[in-house]
């Protein structure tokens, strides 16, 4: 676990470290999830499923068989 001082700014803002934001692929315009619990703030890159679908390219075919399970079943639950 790597420990990083930030400093907060006006208006409540933070500048995450390079390498934090390289390692997270967190760009300008990405949203953070932030949770507060039990005296800890968390922060989460939140991706799209596209970004997601990238992320894990070595697990496609997983993927590609989830998606097509929900789709199915979706599809019976809308002729239900």
């Amino acid at each position: 676990m790597e420990k990083y001082i930030v400093k907060i700014h006006q208006k409540g803002l933070m500048v995450l470290p390079a390498k934090i934001r390289k390692k997270y692929n967190i760009k300008e315009n990405t949203e953070v999830i932030l949770i507060d619990e039990n005296g800890r703030i968390i922060l989460i890159p939140r991706y799209s499923i596209k970004e997601l679908y990238g992320i894990a390219k070595n697990h496609g075919k997983v993927i590609d068989e989830i998606i097509k399970e929900i789709h199915e079943e979706r599809k019976l639950e809308a002729s239900s």
